[in-house]
């Protein structure tokens, strides 16, 4: 082995496929990794979705993209292979996945090396945290590794951006989906509508964000609101970053954004149904918050204005 990095003893391996809530969800994890060892070299092996996002952190000296391949395509397989066949100082499995189980029994288990995870076998067994937040679940695994405990500062993100749009001000933030493989994770359009006129009467501008998979929804608010104005689909994650960071309030479901908008600081409501699990998914920040109820229709208005209120977004 006469790659460079491997003459490096201070040379961690980082593994965190997704998704973007989770991505956002460890950056205190990254934060602490990175200022309790400033002169390792830290990689992140991730999948291909976040590669631009991860590419601007300032913990990491190098991105390994996993296209995350079926077992049958050999070539790309070997690929992976040889990127754990490296002399790490460790291996921190932040995914704690059937994949990286698979990882670690095929292409790493030989080498001795030291692993921090779940996977049976591995030198540094997790201990059972299945009841803590993901955030807290990360960060005790970097701890596990000898890592201090350090806040991520997102001044990277939101510092010398300009803001995409002029837009009125002041304003709140409304993120009204999720992913589209969970549905049931979304308040409805009717209350994201009722709610936007809600926040208007209040003096606030409701501004609605998300992909293009949430065109349909934004179409649904902004015909039952009048006051409702979609940015759906016009921002990058870093210019989305840029708009929570200038917001005064953001509500929104269990989705990547809103843990990104709880991340950046600003007062963040998570409206959390049967599909999300409170105390592994609720944001984390000095100014977060959640409503949780096992029929997510059944929060309403009321407690989501009083919420925002008591969260210091109103």
């Amino acid at each position: 082995m006469n790659n460079e990095d491997d003459l490096n003893n201070n040379n961690y391996l980082i593994i965190k496929h997704g998704a973007l809530g989770d991505i956002i969800q460890g950056l205190d994890a990254y934060e602490s990794l990175r200022s309790s060892f400033p002169s390792a070299k830290i990689t992140l092996l991730t999948s291909p979705a976040f590669a631009s996002l991860v590419s601007l952190m300032p913990y990491f000296d190098k991105v390994i993209i996993d296209d995350r391949p079926p077992i049958y395509n050999i070539q790309k397989i070997f690929k992976i292979r040889k990127h754990f066949q490296k002399n790490w100082t460790a291996v921190i499995d932040l995914q704690c996945s059937k994949r990286t189980s698979v990882y670690f029994n095929w292409f790493y288990k030989k080498t001795g090396g030291k692993w921090f995870g779940t996977v049976q076998g591995c030198s540094h067994p997790m201990p059972n945290l299945k009841d803590f937040n993901n955030r807290d679940r990360m960060l005790e695994a970097v701890k596990h590794a000898g890592a201090s405990e350090f806040k991520a500062n997102l001044a990277w993100l939101t510092n010398n951006q300009k803001a995409p749009f002029t837009l009125h001000k002041p304003y709140c933030v409304i993120i009204p989906g999720s992913s589209s493989k969970k549905l049931s994770k979304r308040w409805s359009a009717e209350k994201y509508a009722e709610l936007s006129d809600q926040i208007f009467k209040l003096g606030f501008y409701p501004y609605l964000v998300g992909t293009k998979t949430e065109i349909s929804i934004a179409k649904q608010i902004c015909r039952l609101s009048k006051a409702a104005m979609s940015l759906v689909d016009k921002t990058n994650l870093v210019e989305l970053a840029q708009i929570f960071a200038d917001a005064r309030c953001v509500v929104g479901n269990d989705t990547g954004p809103t843990f990104l908008a709880a991340g950046v600081g600003v007062p963040t409501l998570m409206l959390m149904g049967a599909d999300t699990n409170p105390k592994m998914s609720a944001p984390i920040g000095d100014a977060a918050g959640h409503i949780y109820k096992t029929d997510i229709q059944a929060i309403t208005i009321e407690e989501v204005i009083g919420k925002m209120r008591q969260i210091g977004g109103l």
